[in-house]
């Protein structure tokens, strides 16, 4: 097979149209990011479909109901935004730690999803908010899924990240750990929406990144939490449940001692962070002792 043919359409008119009329091998190109400083084979044959000029895929809507944002914005854009960072900080803290500045101002929120990476940055805080993408099939049609339901070979484009506002919990955090502080992948990232009144958690939702093929959510860590007080036993009991959510998910692996190591000091910044609390303070001090 030799070079792919390239389509610039404009609009989601002349996009759907592309779609429902092909019928080999479609790919799709947005930042590039994963071609340009990966070094990833660009594809053979087929269509290739850049993103980048369609009008209105772009966006962010952070309003007082849900929040939408267009497949196509950057993860720099999602950083900057002052109306999200507001609703769901943890989004925008994982879009400031994801990759150089060069790579934000590039890359989108959809490749981050279709990519489908184990440590992608942006996808737990997604998956813990219970996100749903609005997609464009190659029928041309549009289909909403459930995040957890995406899978990339099944051909659909991200048009749109939807986070409905009932989904949406009033803290929230992101946290990862890299081999290094600058253009790190993450060896593991934690995300946490949370309800938290009077000293106790009432709703929790969590989600890890690189403790397995896709990011998942965490039921024993949400459950130590859940409707609990804050104080030094509910936290330890937090960190063993943590420990296990790792020996869940890789057992036997090289890296497993490792990560319930991390897991605990990552699971202790998450929570400090998410409550505007030091995890240098008395409370996180004694419950990693």
């Amino acid at each position: 097979m030799g070079e792919p043919s390239v389509a610039t359409p404009i609009d989601t008119v002349e996009l759907r149209a592309l779609l429902s009329a092909v019928a080999g091998p479609i790919n799709f190109i947005g930042g590039g990011t994963d071609m340009l400083i990966a070094g990833r084979p660009m594809p053979t044959g087929g269509l290739l479909i850049d993103l980048s000029r369609i009008a209105g895929m772009a966006f962010i809507s952070a309003d007082d109901g849900g929040i939408r944002i267009g497949g196509a914005t950057t993860v720099a854009a999602i950083a900057a935004h002052r109306g999200l960072a507001m609703r769901l900080p943890a989004l925008a803290e994982a879009a400031a730690q994801c990759g150089s500045v060069q790579i934000r101002n590039r890359a989108t929120i959809g490749g981050n999803i279709a990519n489908a990476a184990p440590a992608a940055d942006l996808v737990p805080v997604l998956v813990a908010a219970k996100a749903r993408l609005g997609c464009i099939g190659r029928d041309g049609a549009s289909r909403e899924l459930a995040i957890c339901d995406y899978a990339p070979d099944r051909g659909y484009l991200i048009a749109e990240v939807i986070l409905p506002g009932d989904g949406l919990l009033p803290c929230s955090a992101f946290v990862k750990l890299g081999p290094r502080q600058a253009l790190s992948i993450s060896r593991l990232n934690i995300a946490l929406l949370a309800e938290f009144q009077d000293g106790r958690f009432g709703d929790v939702r969590m989600a890890a990144g690189a403790l397995g093929p896709r990011p998942l959510r965490l039921p024993l860590a949400e459950a130590s939490l859940a409707g609990r007080k804050l104080e030094r036993a509910v936290l330890r009991e937090f960190l063993s449940a943590l420990a296990a959510e790792v020996d869940a998910a890789i057992p036997d692996r090289n890296s497993q001692a490792y990560k319930r190591r991390a897991i605990a000091g990552l699971g202790l910044d998450l929570v400090a962070q998410a409550l505007g609390l030091s995890p240098r303070g008395q409370l996180f001090e004694d419950a990693a002792e």
